[in-house]
C-alpha cells in the first residue's frame, strides 16, 4: 500500500481515541473463546460447537448478550426473567473464573504499548469501551502497566455503543470527534450507531477486513493490519470499495 497514510498520523486527527481490548491491545480473542466452550460444555458439544462459531462471529456483544442468545437460541429458554439469571449466574461465573485464571496471562497485541504512549506523549484522552467487564478489563490494563494511559476504562456491563457516548459525554465532544479502534464488525456497529469513525485493526480478530467492513454501515471506515504507529492504513471505505476493498494486507509484520 505505497504511499498510504499512517496509524498514527490518522489517529491524531481525532480528538479523543476509544480502543476495544480483546484483539487490539490484547491477545485473547481466542483465550476467550476457549473459555466460553470449557463454561458451557455440561450442555454439550451439539449445542456448544455451533454457538462458538456464532460466538465468533459476534464477538465484542457484552457477555450477557451471549449467554443470552445461547439460553433463548440454543436452549429456547427465554432470554430474561429469574430462569435466565439463574442460568447467567452459573455458567457465566464459571466463564467469569477460567477468565480469572488465565485473562492475566494473555500477552499484548504487537505494538500495543507503543501506539498507546505515542497517544499519550500527544495529549490526546484516551479511552477503552470493550465487552469485557470493566474489573477484569482494568486488571488486565493494569498488568501490563497501561491502566494510567487511560482516562477511561468502561466494561460490558452496557452495550459498547452506549459507553461510546459517555465517553463523548465525559469529554463533551461531539461523535465526529471521536474514532474507535476494534476488531470485529460489532465494533464497527457500535461506532456507527454512536456517530463516532471507526478503524479496524485485522491481525487478532476472527474475521478480515473483507468480512468486517461491508454495507453502509462500513462507509468512511479504515483497517490496517495492526497498531504499529507508522504502519500505512486503507483508504476510506466507499460504496464501491465496500464489496471490492482491495484484498492485499498493507505492508507490516
Amino acid at each position: 500500500m505505497p504511499g498510504a497514510e499512517r496509524l498514527l498520523e490518522l489517529l491524531i486527527r481525532h480528538r479523543v481515541v476509544v480502543f476495544d481490548l480483546d484483539g487490539v491491545l490484547v491477545d485473547s480473542n481466542e483465550l476467550k473463546a476457549e473459555c466460553m466452550g470449557e463454561a458451557l460444555s455440561p450442555l454439550g458439544t451439539a449445542r456448544v460447537t455451533p454457538f462458538l462459531e456464532e460466538f465468533r462471529a459476534t464477538f465484542g456483544r457484552s457477555r450477557r448478550e451471549h449467554f443470552a442468545a445461547f439460553h433463548r437460541d440454543y436452549l429456547g429458554r427465554p432470554d430474561e426473567g429469574e430462569e435466565f439469571e439463574t442460568f447467567y449466574e452459573r455458567y457465566a461465573g464459571a466463564y467469569a473464573a477460567l477468565l480469572r485464571d488465565r485473562y492475566p496471562n494473555a500477552p499484548l497485541c504487537a505494538h500495543a504499548d507503543l501506539l498507546v504512549k505515542e497517544l499519550v506523549t500527544r495529549g490526546l484522552p484516551l479511552y477503552v469501551a470493550t465487552g469485557t467487564l470493566t474489573g477484569e478489563a482494568r486488571r488486565v490494563l493494569e498488568g501490563h502497566g497501561l491502566l494510567d494511559s487511560f482516562r477511561g476504562v468502561l466494561g460490558g456491563e452496557r452495550p459498547k455503543w452506549q459507553r461510546l457516548g459517555e465517553i463523548l459525554a465525559d469529554v463533551g465532544l461531539p461523535p465526529s470527534a471521536a474514532v474507535l479502534v476494534g476488531d470485529s464488525r460489532q465494533d464497527l456497529l457500535a461506532a456507527h450507531r454512536a456517530g463516532t469513525s471507526f478503524q479496524l485493526v485485522t491481525r487478532y480478530g476472527f474475521f478480515g477486513h473483507d468480512r468486517v467492513l461491508t454495507g453502509a454501515e462500513a462507509q468512511g471506515s479504515r483497517w490496517a493490519v495492526d497498531l504499529l504507529p507508522d504502519g500505512p492504513v486503507s483508504a476510506p471505505v466507499t460504496d464501491l470499495s465496500a464489496r471490492s476493498i482491495d484484498q492485499k494486507a498493507p505492508d507490516g509484520p
